[in-house]
């Protein structure tokens, strides 16, 4: 059936089922999204201390080797062990930008 424009108009039947569509195709893009950023994991390696975040920032890993613990005063294994974190995050800065250009909030 044509409109006033000349057009054939749509009915409200196949107007919701284009929508539902639509949402169902954004949805399982979001999904395939979500499910590749759960493969994605962020690693800091410093020889003795070895750091694994996955992309929501959670450490999945940390391996300290056993010298750790005679090589390092408690305030020095603290500070590497910061330093690891801080490796982690700035990986996960650069991927960001590169990612999705601008800047963490």
């Amino acid at each position: 059936m044509e409109g006033p424009t000349g057009r054939s108009r749509i009915s409200d039947r196949d107007l919701v089922d284009s929508v539902l569509r639509d949402l169902a195709e954004a949805a399982d893009r979001w999904e395939a999204l979500v499910a590749q950023a759960e493969t994605v994991t962020y690693s800091a390696d410093m020889g003795d201390i070895q750091a694994v975040a996955n992309s929501d920032g959670k450490l999945v890993d940390l391996v300290l080797r056993p010298s750790v613990t005679t090589d390092y005063s408690h305030a020095e294994l603290a500070e590497r062990i910061n330093t690891a974190f801080s490796a982690l995050r700035a990986e996960v800065e650069d991927d960001y930008r590169a990612r999705y250009g601008g800047e963490l909030r």
